[in-house]
């Protein structure tokens, strides 16, 4: 006599066979709708990081590091793409237009999130709805530098000299976001200074050595030299502790600025659309390239610190940043195009 529970086996499998069919079909389904390059192995090609900075300056230098240890990790080339110009709208533009597929980055200042939407009549990118935030990669506070020559040692005696003589004193930038802190500080003492544009930190610090200007507001890489050999002197810095680069100079909240704190920030990110995953991985891979001694020494050597983010944290920073600098570019009708 046969054994009946043999003759059920076949029957039991092809029953749980055709149970199982309309999820296998579907999962098939799913599979191939999925565009080409998310099934397959990322990166697949060299990756390109456009830098909205010309070659040679720090933001170009901290990029190229960046990039060379991706490569290392990811055992994939990424290639650092320069595109100058328009206060890096022409290079972010170039980033929200390519293919969502992992392979195009842009590594760029905060500005482009947090000012340029408010100084522009009009932006060939949405600052929101065209990119994904990947991760920070540095930041750095604002620093306020005079020449020794200057009737002031100190931002409070800074404050006395431009009340005593409103519309006098004047200070330069090559920055959008260093006469944003200018602005922020004549809103906060109610004193009345002159800002005097310049085309970079090194212009700046040149007019400051020679005299022309009484103050500069920038990022600290271009005067460290010139402030270690005493030529020039730091008043204060818009972080919300010392920085270990020249650790006696005193934040602007030491000196009783309670709310004066001003950070800005270099950060990487893909088009919009972009898989999550790719994101991911890449998030992982900069915190990663950010946390070896190397790679944070040679930032710190330019004034900045290495600082990974989550995507989540990256979006929330960008839209408190540009909450802040919004209603100041409105009421004194900064325009950039």
């Amino acid at each position: 006599m046969k054994n009946p529970s043999k003759q059920r086996r076949p029957l039991r499998a092809a029953a749980s066979f055709a149970a199982c069919a309309p999820a296998i079909a579907a999962a098939a389904l799913s599979l191939a709708a999925q565009p080409a390059w998310a099934q397959a192995k990322w990166p697949s090609k060299p990756i390109r990081l456009v830098v909205p900075f010309p070659p040679a300056g720090s933001a170009d230098s901290v990029a190229r590091l960046v990039a060379h240890t991706l490569s290392e990790r990811l055992d994939q080339r990424v290639m650092v793409e320069n595109k100058p110009g328009g206060n890096m709208v022409i290079g972010a533009a170039d980033v929200a237009r390519a293919a969502p597929d992992g392979h195009t980055l842009l590594f760029t200042l905060d500005t482009v999130f947090t000012v340029n939407p408010f100084a522009y009549g009009k932006l060939p990118y949405d600052p929101v709805k065209d990119f994904a935030p990947v991760s920070l990669v540095t930041t750095q506070s604002m620093w306020f530098v005079t020449n020794p020559k200057k009737p002031f040692r100190t931002m409070q005696e800074l404050e006395r000299v431009a009340k005593a003589s409103p519309g006098t004193v004047n200070y330069g930038s090559g920055a959008i976001v260093g006469q944003l802190t200018g602005e922020l500080m004549k809103s906060i003492t109610h004193a009345r200074m002159t800002f005097i544009p310049y085309k970079g930190s090194a212009p700046t610090a040149q007019a400051l050595l020679a005299g022309d200007i009484d103050l500069a507001v920038a990022d600290i890489t271009p005067f460290a030299p010139h402030i270690k050999e005493g030529k020039l002197i730091a008043l204060g810095q818009t972080g919300t502790s010392r920085s270990d680069f020249l650790p006696d100079v005193p934040t602007m909240i030491e000196q009783g600025w309670k709310d004066f704190e001003v950070t800005g920030w270099f950060a990487i990110y893909a088009p919009a659309a972009t898989p999550p995953a790719i994101v991911s991985r890449l998030n992982g891979e900069i915190a990663a390239a950010l946390a070896t001694p190397d790679v944070k020494q040679r930032i710190w050597e330019l004034g900045m610190n290495a600082m990974s983010s989550t995507p989540e944290e990256l979006r929330q920073r960008a839209a408190k940043d540009a909450a802040r600098w919004e209603p100041i570019i409105r009421a004194e009708n900064i325009k950039l195009d």
